[in-house]
């Protein structure tokens, strides 16, 4: 199974002991094209080490909005984090990790915190964090992780039990509904990915355990229509990691289609949010992983390729039919493009300096 795209967010943290060496200060660097139509401009971009404003020995950031705020955790104590106007701070809880930030205000950040993990959102008003709030869990439920948030506070994510774990939303209010998995298809588990202002929202229903395959990713409706995005040909998985707001009646997907452990391509799906049809499943040719994707179709994610068994990776920005990769600052590689801002001028993810691993934000300087 892949250890980025599929699975608890959450739990792919990839946290190392070892110091980190990275630089204090931004880098511009220069992208470097895999694919690229000719005669087309190519975007310049800078790349700023975020994990040397927190001080320590591994980071990750997992959401990025429109003012450039990064949130993710970092470790020593498994601690969330938030950028907020290029200040670092931490956001209350014990033994948490944020994945997610709206834009707007206020700004809501959602992820989860304590042991068993319970599912919870963050307000910021004027800079300033608040306490938690903790979402609501059934009954019958004992923790749990919210993975994506819209301006209105609304989230998506997971809920668990001692032997299951279910696909959840909640409203902005806090309160859980249970996003049940197609009948009929043997699947077991599930949980929410991203979800748009609109409502619409993606999920991934696994046949057994979280990140046991097959599994299949969909797309549900605001309306609670669900639309399947389905394998491409001679593949057995999807995963919908990432979703646009809505533009002209539709939205972006971004995902990964898997033949195996080791053939799977990045895919972005568009759809009719009034029909439900997909009107076009586009496919990089690359190993490679779609995480997430901006309102007009900007998709970042990574490239994966194993030399030796050892996996090398790069991070991406794939605008219409180019793929730019995205250096990380000086010093650093493998890096992994986690999240980028509705507008698609930020993107947030990782890289490794030495033995750890340091959140970046790349921030896109032109078309």
């Amino acid at each position: 199974m892949n250890r980025f795209a599929i699975g608890y967010p959450f739990l792919a943290l990839a946290i190392t002991l070892g110091a980190a060496c990275a630089p204090d200060d931004p880098s511009v660097t220069a992208p470097i094209e895999s694919v690229l139509a000719r005669g087309r401009p190519v975007a310049a971009y800078t790349s700023s080490d975020l994990g040397a404003l927190l001080g320590a020995n591994s980071s990750q950031a997992n959401g990025v909005n429109d003012a450039g705020d990064v949130v993710g955790g970092f470790n020593p104590f498994s601690t969330a984090f938030a950028i907020l106007n290029g200040a670092a701070t931490t956001l209350a809880g014990a033994s948490g990790n944020a994945e997610a930030i709206s834009n707007g205000s206020p700004q809501y950040v959602v992820g989860f915190v304590g042991l068993p993990s319970q599912p919870v959102r963050w307000t910021i008003v004027s800079g300033a964090p608040s306490a938690p709030q903790n979402l609501a869990v059934l009954s019958d439920e004992t923790g749990g992780a919210a993975l994506g948030v819209n301006d209105a506070g609304a989230a998506v994510g997971v809920a668990f039990g001692n032997l299951f774990r279910r696909a959840a939303m909640w409203s902005d209010a806090g309160v859980q509904t249970t996003v049940e998995p197609p009948a009929g298809r043997g699947f077991v588990s599930g949980e929410g990915r991203d979800i748009d202002n609109a409502g619409h929202a993606v999920f991934v229903f696994f046949e057994g355990g979280i990140n046991a395959e097959p599994a299949r990713g969909f797309l549900r409706l605001a309306s609670g229509n669900l639309v399947e995005l389905t394998p491409l040909a001679g593949d057995v998985t999807t995963y919908a990691n990432g979703l646009s707001e809505v533009q002209n009646n539709t939205v972006y997907i971004a995902g990964t289609s898997k033949a195996s452990q080791f053939v799977f391509r990045a895919v972005r799906w568009t759809v009719d949010v009034t029909t439900g049809n997909i009107l076009a499943t586009e496919v990089r040719s690359e190993n490679s992983h779609a995480l997430a994707v901006s309102t007009d179709g900007a998709t970042v994610g990574f490239l994966e390729a194993n030399a030796a068994r050892t996996p090398r990776f790069t991070a991406f920005l794939w605008r219409g039919n180019d793929l730019l990769a995205l250096d990380p600052p000086k010093g650093a590689r493998d890096g992994i493009a986690r999240a980028v801002s509705p507008s698609g001028e930020f993107v947030a993810g990782e890289a490794a300096f030495g033995l750890s691993r340091s959140a970046i934000r790349w921030t896109i300087l032109s078309p």
